[in-house]
C-alpha cells in the first residue's frame, strides 16, 4: 500500500470527512460525487478518515454533543465503499484515521466502547471483518495533489522532510499500545491523532509535500469548518454535526490554490444538506 496518495492535475475532487459509521451520510456524499461524475465527467472522492466507530445508542439517550442522531452502521459503511471502488476505479478514495489503523496494526480505540476494534469485528464475524481489514489496509495515510492541497486525517502537525518520510512511516505493531504513546510517535502520531497545529508547524508540513494548505477531520467543529491561518481547515462533514451546519469541500483539480483562504463558501466549500438552514460563518481560531 502507497502511504501517500498523489491525485491528478484535472477532474473535480470531493471531500467527506469523519463519517463514523453514519451510512446516511455516506449515502449523501456519493449522491454528490454521482452528480458531479454526470455533469462534468471526471470527478473523485476522497474520505479523509474515521469512516468507522460510530455510537450506539437509543435515540432517547442521544445527547446534543454529538450532532444529528444516527445508529453505527460501520460495516455497511466499508462494505459499500468497497462496491463503489470496484465501480468507480481509480477514483474513489480514501486515507485512514486513528479509527481505522486500529484494525490494521494500531491501537484500540475507545471512544463509545472500551475496545470498539473488538466490539465491530464481534458484530460483523471473522470472515466479514477481514474483508474490511482488506479493504482498510489500501487507505493511504496522506494524499497530496497539484492543486496545492494536502490532505490529512488529523491535524498537520507532523515533522517531515519529503513525502519520502511519510512513504517510510510504519503502520504495523501498536496494537497493545495506547494513544498516548502513539501520538509521540514521529509521522503516524500527529498525522492520525493531532487535533491542531501550530501555523509555522502546519506551514513546514505542507510545503514538504509540495502544497500550499491542508485539509483535515478528526476535531469536530459545530459550525462545520474551522480556518486556522493561511495553511490549515478543518472540516466536519458528518460525525458531531448537525445536518445545518454539515460540510463538504469540492474542488477544481486543475485550479492552483494559493492558500486557505482561496477555498469560498458557496463555490468551494457547499453544506451537504443544502435544504437545511445555512451553517454558521467560521470563527479564525487565534494562536499565540
Amino acid at each position: 500500500m502507497a502511504r501517500v496518495l498523489r491525485l491528478p492535475d484535472r477532474g473535480r475532487l470531493i471531500i467527506c470527512t469523519d463519517l463514523q459509521g453514519c451510512l446516511r451520510d455516506f449515502h449523501r456524499i456519493v449522491e454528490i460525487f454521482d452528480d458531479a461524475m454526470a455533469t462534468t465527467g471526471d470527478a473523485h472522492l476522497l474520505f479523509t478518515g474515521d469512516l468507522i466507530h460510530g455510537p450506539h445508542l437509543d435515540e432517547a439517550d442521544w445527547p446534543d454533543f454529538l450532532g444529528e442522531y444516527y445508529r453505527d452502521a460501520s460495516g455497511d459503511v466499508i462494505d459499500e465503499l468497497a462496491v463503489l471502488m470496484d465501480h468507480h476505479p481509480g477514483r474513489i478514495h480514501a486515507l485512514i484515521g486513528n479509527h481505522e489503523h486500529g484494525h490494521i496494526g494500531g491501537p484500540h480505540t475507545a471512544k463509545f466502547a472500551a475496545d470498539e476494534v473488538a466490539v465491530l469485528e464481534g458484530l460483523l464475524g471473522d470472515a466479514r471483518a477481514e474483508r474490511m481489514r482488506a479493504v482498510l489496509r489500501e487507505f493511504a495515510l496522506v494524499a497530496v495533489a497539484p492543486c496545492g492541497a494536502v490532505f490529512t486525517h488529523g491535524a498537520p502537525a507532523a515533522t517531515v522532510a519529503s513525502i519520502r518520510d511519510i512513504e517510510d512511516a510504519r503502520l504495523d505493531g501498536f496494537e497493545l499500545g495506547s494513544p498516548i504513546d502513539i501520538l509521540d510517535t514521529p509521522i503516524i502520531g500527529p498525522i492520525l491523532w493531532a487535533r491542531s497545529a501550530e501555523p509555522d508547524v502546519a506551514r513546514r508540513f505542507v510545503r514538504a509535500l509540495g502544497g500550499t494548505f491542508c485539509i483535515y477531520g478528526h476535531d469536530v467543529i459545530p459550525e462545520g469548518f474551522e480556518v486556522i491561518g493561511d495553511e490549515q481547515i478543518v472540516v466536519s462533514t458528518s460525525f458531531g454535526v448537525f445536518d445545518a451546519n454539515k460540510v463538504y469541500l469540492a474542488l477544481d483539480l486543475a485550479a492552483r490554490y494559493r492558500s486557505v483562504h482561496d477555498l469560498r463558501v458557496g463555490r468551494e466549500i457547499l453544506p451537504l444538506y443544502p435544504d437545511a438552514p445555512p451553517f454558521h460563518e467560521p470563527v479564525e481560531r487565534a494562536h499565540g
